[in-house]
C-alpha cells in the first residue's frame, strides 16, 4: 500500500527515475505474491518511464515467462542484458527462457 501511495503522489515529470524504481519495488513485492499479471503492469510503466531501468526490463521479463510470453520475455530479457551484460541473473534468466523456447543449450 505505501508503494501505491508514494506512486501516486510522485510526478513523473520531477523524478522519472524515483518512480521507476518505486514501480520497480512493487512489481517485486507482487511477483513475490506469484500476482504476476500485476506486476507486469507495473514493470511494463517502470519501463515506459525510464527506459535504462535494468531491474524493470528483468522483471518484466520474469512476469512475461511466468505468464507464458517467451517471446516478449525474450525480448525483455535481451533490453535488459543490453544495458548491463555483466548481470549473471540476466545471463541466467536468457539461458532459462531459450529453453523452455525449446532450445539447445549455449
Amino acid at each position: 500500500e505505501l508503494y501505491s501511495e508514494a506512486i501516486e503522489i510522485l510526478d513523473a515529470g520531477q523524478s522519472p527515475r524515483l518512480l521507476a524504481e518505486l514501480l520497480g519495488n512493487r512489481c517485486l513485492c507482487q511477483m513475490r505474491l506469484k500476482r504476476y499479471q500485476e506486476a507486469l503492469s507495473d514493470a511494463q510503466r517502470a519501463v515506459q518511464v525510464d527506459a535504462s531501468y535494468t531491474k524493470g526490463f528483468y522483471r518484466l521479463a520474469i512476469c512475461q515467462k511466468e505468464l507464458s510470453d517467451l517471446a516478449g520475455a525474450w525480448e525483455s530479457a535481451m533490453r535488459a542484458w543490453a544495458l548491463d551484460p555483466q548481470d549473471s541473473a540476466i545471463r541466467e534468466l536468457q539461458d532459462t527462457i531459450h529453453r523452455l523456447e525449446g532450445g539447445a543449450e549455449r
